[in-house]
């Protein structure tokens, strides 16, 4: 009996050592971050706006958190592909997401089953209302010629990919001027660009500025930017409300990483991204693509997210048609 009891009395000894050189490692893990270099994955191709500005922001965010980060781009799937690899990964700080709202449309639309919030959210640096509708000068002298053909039933190809801001923008379009566009498919706005300069496509969604050399050579031309009011980067573009045309959408990028990922090290992320976005450098890189990083904290970005859900979820119907 008493040698029973002294078996229990080990064995329960052995067990509080064990999680406690357990809860000893994961704390020192957390607080040795990062002690090995970052990958942060961009889920679409190089060289469009989401490329760029996560090139230009992991090196002022690696620079706060003493390691290296390195961008690997893996497109697919209307950018799950790689948001999912983020997601199902370990959960150590180690790989981080880059992208943008397209993950909420993804979801609406049957794309992916898991829901932006789900996320470990660490911050959204990146909020623009720069976003524009783009057409061929070639073949439209106006926005109101663009309108007026359209309601008209003339034929117009819009190029977008599924579950992204690239087919909700024309798809509202169409519902506030009444008119039906014919959709082909796309991945990246470098492939939408190509094909509006060769005259195969009619209109696609982007961002003003990246295109704006395009508008300056007379190439391309905005229908207005999808925002309640002008853009002070862009003050000479109006905005299709002022033509009385109600569509108004947000884009913003944020950072993540896998659901069960520690306090400790999104704190510290959070901090270097915070510092990152208080660096006069960094901002002036991202002016010359007329945006600007303004720090949301992990909780601020949360509910940021939880709000878009809310109001994109009306445009389910829409987007699934």
């Amino acid at each position: 009996m008493k040698r029973r009891i002294l078996l229990l009395v080990l064995v329960l000894s052995m067990s509080v050592i064990l999680m406690s050189s357990s809860m000893l490692n994961a704390w020192a893990d957390s607080s040795d971050y990062p002690n090995g270099d970052i990958t942060m994955i961009v889920p679409v191709k190089a060289g469009g706006d989401t490329d760029v500005y996560a090139r230009i922001m992991e090196r002022y965010i690696a620079k706060e958190l003493g390691t290296n980060i390195a961008v690997e781009n893996i497109d697919g799937a209307t950018g799950t592909i790689g948001s999912r690899q983020v997601y199902e990964g370990a959960a150590d700080g180690y790989t981080l997401l880059f992208f943008h709202d397209a993950s909420i449309l993804a979801e609406l639309t049957g794309v992916t089953d898991i829901k932006l919030s789900q996320f470990r959210i660490i911050s959204i640096p990146l909020v623009t209302w720069g976003g524009t509708l783009v057409t061929r000068t070639d073949k439209f002298s106006s926005p109101e010629d663009f309108f007026e053909r359209a309601k008209n039933g003339e034929k117009i190809i819009c190029s977008a990919a599924t579950g992204s801001l690239s087919q909700l923008a024309p798809l509202q379009l169409e519902q506030q001027i009444g008119c039906s566009f014919k959709f082909v498919d796309s991945t990246s706005g470098s492939e939408r660009i190509a094909d509006l300069l060769a005259g195969r496509i009619d209109l696609f969604y982007t961002q003003y500025g990246t295109i704006e050399q395009y508008i300056q050579s007379g190439d391309f031309m905005s229908l207005g930017l999808l925002a309640d009011e002008r853009d002070p980067n862009f003050a000479d573009v109006p905005t299709l409300k002022e033509q009385g045309i109600d569509v108004s959408i947000p884009k913003f990028y944020y950072i993540a990483c896998a659901p069960d990922t520690p306090d400790e090290i999104v704190e510290k992320i959070a901090d270097a991204i915070e510092k990152s976005c208080e660096n006069q450098d960094m901002q002036d890189e991202l002016a010359a693509f007329y945006v600007k990083a303004v720090y949301m904290s992990p909780d601020e970005s949360q509910e940021f997210v939880l709000a878009r859900e809310a109001s994109y979820a009306p445009f389910a119907e829409l987007l699934n048609q």
